[in-house]
């Protein structure tokens, strides 16, 4: 007996019978079997065309000579007379007033700045002898010309007592300045020791840099 009648017989519904027919010419066949995942991950790290290296590997570090890229966060440089040290200095009043100008601005001991020439020794000069003129030879162009020469001595002493008071005011400032940046040194060579001794002790361990 057949199966297919012995099947149909006892009611049995027969089995669905698998396609043997060859593919059409033409037509690829098609592949059972999927790509792996390692496939996939290898096709996919490697370069597209085999002169341009791949993105993901690493680059190498600059060498001595080469040109640092244009983004780099490099400081700009510090002009140092923008530099401001905190300086516990407060001239009295008074005589910041006698190292001023009238009707000008209030001197400045942080701000002003005395040139060389300025603060040469100034040489000793002698007073000319007194010449003694008679009572009845000071006319009126003598007196005129003895006011004269009064106010020029006079603003004479006043412009140099005016630049002493400022040098005085000027060396106090500085002398406080001095000891500001003299302990601020100290402090920042405490810590580059340091740090000098940090870079010594991974250097130890790990290697020079």
């Amino acid at each position: 007996m057949d199966l297919e009648e012995f099947l149909s017989e006892n009611g049995i519904p027969p089995s669905p019978q698998h396609d043997h027919s060859p593919h059409p010419p033409g037509l690829p066949p098609a592949s059972s079997a999927a790509p792996s995942v390692m496939d996939l991950s290898s096709r996919a790290s490697a370069p597209i065309h085999p002169g341009i290296p791949s993105p993901n590997c690493m680059q190498s570090p600059i060498r001595p000579g080469q040109l640092l890229p244009a983004n780099r966060n490099t400081p700009s440089p510090i002009d140092p007379d923008t530099i401001q040290v905190p300086v516990g200095y407060e001239p009295d009043p008074a005589d910041l007033a006698l190292s001023s100008i009238p009707g000008q601005e209030m001197f400045d001991p942080r701000k002003r700045k005395f040139s060389e020439e300025e603060l040469k020794p100034q040489p000793m000069i002698k007073k000319a002898r007194k010449v003694f003129i008679p009572d009845d030879l000071k006319d009126d162009k003598y007196w005129a010309r003895r006011r004269k020469n009064n106010m020029a001595a006079k603003r004479s002493r006043d412009a140099r007592r005016l630049k002493e008071n400022q040098i005085a005011i000027r060396a106090s400032f500085l002398e406080k300045e001095n000891s500001a940046l003299r302990q601020e040194v100290a402090d920042l060579r405490k810590e580059l020791g340091k740090c000098k001794n940090i870079l010594a002790k991974y250097e130890a361990r790990h290697g020079p840099l």
